[in-house]
């Protein structure tokens, strides 16, 4: 009978136990809805600052009609044109994304997100007072919030326009 026969094995046994510990949790479904969703947000940031406008205007669920009435001329429906036109004319801001962060993410809810955007010569864009307002009724921003919606598909639809600058 072997002496100590047992003592490996419990070694191995206890070792194994104590690193699979120490692996790396399994991502939650929350976690991975959000990776999603921020994939999602950056693609259609990209093709807006791009001027891809068709593919930007299928992944928009968001409202038209602020669209609309910057040229009444245009379908009241046709999103790609309505949004080329704004990007175009440069009343929204589709520059390139500097950085994207999570602000939040409730189960089975908009996840929300914190954009920031760079100008061409790479520098960040601030968006300061408008219409006669001071630095102090109306602070600069340079961080702009964009709401992305799960759905039930697994796709991913975005709620938000780059930010308005008349």
């Amino acid at each position: 009978m072997p002496r100590h026969g047992g003592i490996p094995l419990l070694l191995l046994l206890t070792c194994g136990l104590a690193l699979a510990g120490c692996a790396a949790p399994a991502p939650s479904p929350a976690a991975d809805e959000a990776a999603g969703a921020q994939e999602a947000l950056t693609s259609f940031l990209g093709l807006l600052a791009e001027g891809r406008y068709d593919q930007a205007a299928a992944m928009y669920a968001g409202p038209l009609d602020s669209l609309y009435s910057f040229n009444p001329e245009l379908e009241p429906q046709d999103g790609a044109a309505l949004i080329g036109y704004a990007c175009g004319q440069r009343l929204l801001q589709c520059l390139p994304v500097r950085s994207i962060s999570l602000a939040e993410a409730p189960a089975g809810e908009d996840i929300l997100f914190k954009v920031e955007f760079n100008l061409e010569d790479g520098s960040l864009f601030v968006l300061g007072p408008c219409c006669g307002a001071t630095s102090t009724e109306m602070p600069p921003v340079s961080s702009f919030e964009f709401r992305v919606r799960p759905d039930s598909a697994g796709g991913y639809s975005v709620l938000d326009l780059p930010p308005y600058v008349p």
